[in-house]
Parts: C-alpha cells; sequence; structure tokens
C-alpha cells in the first residue's frame, strides 16, 4: 500500500519547524518517493537508498511541485498583459502587420545603448550588465551567435506619430535545440531616448 505524500508548500510556517528524518521516509513505498521526485520535476532513478535521500532533501528545502502546462500558459500570459499595460500602453506587438525592414526602419530605430540595456535589467531583474560580460563580450558566444545569425533581421515599428513608443521585432534561433522553431522577441522603447520599456521572448526561459 503506498503511503501518501505529505502536503508541503514553501508557504507553509511549519516548514522549516516540521522537518522530515530518513528514518520515516523510509517507511514510504518505493512508488510513493518516486512520485514525490517526479511532481517536483526530479528523478526518478536509483536505488531505495538514492530515492529516500532525494526526498530528504527536497522535503527539508521545501521544493515544490512543478507547475502544470496549464498553469505555465496561464501565467505567462498574465506576465505578457503586464507588459502591453506599462507605461505607455500599446498595441500588441504580435497583432501588428505593418513592420520596416532593417533597410528601411534601421535609419529610424531609437538610440538604444548599453546604458539603456542594462538599466532595463537592473529595473526588472536585479542584475545588470558586468564589466566582466562587457569585457568579454567577443569573446563570448552572445556575439559569435549574433555574429552568425543566431540572430535574425530586426524590424521596426513606430506605430503612430503620437505614439511615443516603437516595438522592435526578431526572432532568435534556440541554443540548444537547434531545429526547433526560432524564438519570438519583443522590444518596447521609447523613441527618442532608446529607454527600454519593456520586453518579451516566447522562449520558456523568458
Amino acid at each position: 500500500m503506498a503511503t501518501a505524500l505529505p502536503d508541503i508548500t514553501t508557504d507553509s510556517p511549519d516548514v522549516q519547524e516540521d522537518l522530515i528524518s530518513l528514518d520515516e521516509i523510509n517507511m514510504w513505498s518505493i512508488d510513493a518517493m518516486k512520485e514525490f521526485c517526479r511532481i517536483r520535476d526530479f528523478k526518478v532513478s536509483g536505488t531505495k537508498k538514492e530515492l529516500a535521500a532525494r526526498v530528504y532533501t527536497l522535503y527539508n528545502c521545501g521544493v515544490t511541485e512543478k507547475p502544470s502546462a496549464k498553469e505555465m500558459e496561464a501565467s505567462r500570459r498574465i506576465d505578457y498583459k503586464s507588459l502591453l499595460n506599462s507605461e505607455h500602453p500599446t498595441q500588441d506587438p504580435f497583432k501588428l502587420s505593418k513592420w520596416l525592414g532593417e533597410k528601411a526602419g534601421m535609419k529610424l530605430w531609437p538610440p538604444i545603448n548599453c546604458v539603456d540595456i542594462d538599466w532595463f535589467l537592473k529595473t526588472n531583474n536585479g542584475v545588470g550588465l558586468t564589466r566582466e560580460g562587457l569585457s568579454s563580450y567577443k569573446s563570448g558566444k552572445a556575439f559569435s551567435y549574433y555574429y552568425c545569425d543566431w540572430l535574425q533581421e530586426i524590424f521596426y515599428a513606430p506605430m503612430s506619430k503620437q505614439q511615443p513608443c516603437c516595438y522592435l521585432k526578431t526572432e532568435c534561433i534556440p541554443s540548444n535545440r537547434l531545429n526547433n522553431p526560432p524564438h519570438k522577441l519583443r522590444v518596447k522603447v521609447k523613441k527618442e531616448t532608446g529607454e527600454v520599456i519593456s520586453a518579451y521572448c516566447s522562449c520558456v526561459a523568458g
């Protein structure tokens, strides 16, 4: 008879106080141990001793269940909607039909520079461009990917003259799975200053 999986989340105030011992875990069935690991997206292979050690770590560290595909998609939709409704609301870039290619649109691009990108990353992710990262740019993967056309043509959408922001879009070849469909990138930028307002990538990692 399978042991029922304990209900534990990182929001529970008892996570740190109500730890589990290896002796308790060893009373579970192997199927229960595997299920506990599987729904947290961890390996289910190994001996019972290895599984018990894995469960012990996951349980006592409060590792939560991996969101379902439906939950992840709902979360992505909410995030995307918040980007559209950020400063200076604009049209959905995936519904725009008029884009200018690089040949015609490059001269209209906003004056974006490394400072604008760094500020956006720090403001939204808490991490900016490091000195090491900038100094090693040409020796790193980023430059080689760009040089080898992993980043496709960049298109420009000015929208209206009254709109203070514009969109830039491109596609990027997945670095790990070359045969997969390219990631779709959209960036909202202030026309006059080059300030990045919001950015979106169809990659699951964002």
